[in-house]
Order: structure tokens, then C-alpha cells, then sequence
């Protein structure tokens, strides 16, 4: 039964549906001079330089959009949680219609994360990305896909949520170095080969809140020092074994790790692993490996005493895409949105 003062009509709707991959981190330094000094809002060189994967799994978005009214109304479901707060979403969104000065009834966002939300997944910069690209497409605005993905890197900077993801995902996919700070299409990315039957295997302990990171002096001083040498060392030899080793070596200066990160990133390494680190930032471990040992090295991780969650994924091989777009009729929840 609808309760009292809803109802569930079909309205015509824009439709668009979009993809953005996760990714992993194994390092990363921090660019961000001038952020929130008087009068600053361009974040076109505020970013991260680093390294890491993009993975296959991500953030699904499917909006739809709705004319009829002056009253901009915007409804965000994750996962089908109707309360989830989706702030860098919910942010990214906002920047792109304002800056557009575009007025439109109201917008239904649904997404699906692949992967457990604040374990170093880098989602809040897909879901962010993948809900502008889509809406973008929804609205037919004319806008490029770079600039499209300024607003949810820009997003991901003012919410604390990340510095770099947006730049590594938007149009690469795979291995690879950002080598120069930025937003889209202005970081530079070095892409690293990726060897065939290669699958990643994370353990994962608990969520952990980047802001933290991102607001303690001493330990960005740290990032950065360890983080620059290990950009440095990749872009020399830009090699797959070099990249993880170099994660491996990061985690291990920064000092992040727990003792259960430290026994899980070990137990890794002795069952078959290629390499094995923390992913930045986040209480959970990724360990490379090739198909044949995926499943042994689940089983290990699975069983360790940290009771440690496990997904097996894939490195991915596709950037941010939009995937469908058009008009539909949508049933829509009159007196609900928000």
C-alpha cells in the first residue's frame, strides 16, 4: 500500500546509465598547495601524484532526470540504501548543474558499488564520476568528457574524500603512474604492462576515513617524501614487479599498518603471491597473483584469525564510459524525492 500523501506515477524521463572503475592505490604524494586559502576555487593543478590499479569491478549509475517544476530535488540510493549521504556524489552533481545554471523538477540516482565502501577503493571518486557522466548525458550538455570529470575531482577534494582517483579513472584503465599532480586532462599518467592471468586478492579488516590522513601534517610531510621517491623510482623503471614493489616499501615507511595488515601482507607473500600491500588508504591488503593460486590464497586469508572479508577481481581494462542514454518512461515516487 503507497502511504498517505505519495504516490507512484509513470513520467517521461532522461535516462542515462554510467560506469566508473574502483581502483587501488600503492602510493601516492599530495598536491594541494593554495586549497582553502581565500578566493581559491579552481582545482585544476590540486591533485595526487601515485600509483596503483584500476580494477574491473566499480560503480554502476543510472539517473534519471525529470522536468516540470522550478524546484531542483536530488534522491541518491546506494546499494539500495535510500539514507546513504553520497556527500562527494551529492557535491560533484551540484558543481556540474551550477556551473551549467541548468534548473530541472528532479533527479533519481541509483548506484551499485562493486567493491566494500572506505577500504581504499577510491568509490566516493567513481560514484562521484560515474553519477556526472551520467547526468551529463541525461541533460545533453555539451560538455567534454575532461571537463565533465573536473567537477567530481573537484568534488573529491572539497569533500576529503581523495585527491588523485578521479584523474587515474576517468580515461585509463589498468596499471600506471600519475606522474604530474591535476585534474583530468591535466595529470599525466604513465601506463605500466600488465602480464595476462595476473587477478588481485584483497583482505579486507575495516573502513578507514582519509580525512584523518589528509589533515595531519606530520604524516602528509611523510607521504609525500616516501611517496615522491616511489613516483621517482617507477617512472625510471616502469615495470609492473617495480610499481608493487615500491607499494610494498611505501606501506612499510609510512608505518599505517596494523598487525593484522602486516600478518595478512606476509601470509600473502609466503602462498604464491607476485607482491602484497595496504591499499592507500585503507585497513585492507592487495596481493597480486596469477589465476592458478587465486583460490589457495583466498582460502589463507579467509581463514586468518582477523576474520578478514576477501573479494577477487580482476585489473581492469576500461575507463569511465557512459553507457546508455535516452528518453523512458520512469515510475516516479511524487512527494518523496529530495
Amino acid at each position: 500500500m503507497q502511504a498517505r500523501g505519495y504516490q507512484v506515477v509513470e513520467m517521461e524521463a532522461r535516462i542515462s546509465e554510467a560506469f566508473a572503475p574502483a581502483a587501488i592505490s600503492n602510493f601516492f604524494a599530495i598536491h594541494d598547495d593554495g586549497l582553502g586559502s581565500p578566493g581559491f576555487f579552481d582545482f585544476s593543478h590540486v591533485g595526487a601524484t601515485g600509483g596503483g590499479f584500476t580494477l574491473s569491478k566499480g560503480v554502476f549509475t543510472r539517473v534519471a532526470v525529470f522536468d516540470g517544476s522550478n524546484e531542483r530535488r536530488i534522491r541518491i540510493k546506494v546499494n539500495g540504501d535510500q539514507n546513504y549521504r553520497a556527500t562527494t556524489t551529492r557535491r560533484a552533481i551540484e558543481l556540474l548543474v551550477d556551473s551549467a545554471g541548468l534548473t530541472f523538477s528532479s533527479a533519481e540516482i541509483e548506484q551499485w558499488v562493486e567493491v566494500p565502501i572506505g577500504y581504499g577503493f577510491g568509490t566516493s571518486a567513481a560514484s562521484a564520476l560515474s553519477a556526472v557522466l551520467a547526468i551529463s548525458s541525461a541533460l545533453g550538455l555539451s560538455l567534454s568528457k575532461k571537463r565533465v570529470a573536473y567537477y567530481a575531482h573537484a568534488a573529491d577534494i572539497i569533500c576529503q574524500t581523495g585527491l588523485g582517483t578521479v584523474s587515474s579513472i576517468w580515461n585509463h584503465s589498468g596499471a600506471g603512474v600519475i606522474v604530474t599532480a591535476g585534474a583530468p586532462g591535466v595529470a599525466k599518467v604513465v601506463n605500466i604492462p600488465v602480464p595476462k592471468r595476473l587477478r588481485l586478492v584483497v583482505g579486507l579488516l575495516a573502513p578507514f576515513r582519509k580525512s584523518k590522513v589528509l589533515s595531519s601534517r606530520p604524516l602528509r610531510n611523510r607521504i609525500n617524501k616516501y611517496g615522491e621517491a616511489a613516483v621517482s623510482s617507477v617512472v625510471r623503471n616502469p615495470k609492473l614487479d617495480n610499481l608493487a614493489r615500491e607499494g610494498e616499501h611505501f606501506a612499510e615507511k609510512l608505518n599505517l599498518s596494523t598487525p593484522e595488515i602486516r600478518r595478512l601482507m606476509r601470509l600473502s607473500l609466503e602462498n604464491g603471491a607476485v607482491s602484497a600491500s595496504q591499499n592507500m588508504i585503507g585497513q585492507a591488503v592487495h596481493a597480486l597473483v596469477s589465476e592458478d593460486k587465486v583460490e589457495g590464497l583466498a582460502d589463507v586469508i579467509r581463514s586468518d584469525p582477523s576474520s578478514p572479508e576477501v573479494i577477487v577481481t580482476d585489473i581492469g581494462n576500461r575507463p569511465a564510459t557512459i553507457l546508455e542514454s535516452g528518453l523512458h518512461p520512469y515510475p516516479a515516487t511524487i512527494g518523496s524525492l529530495r
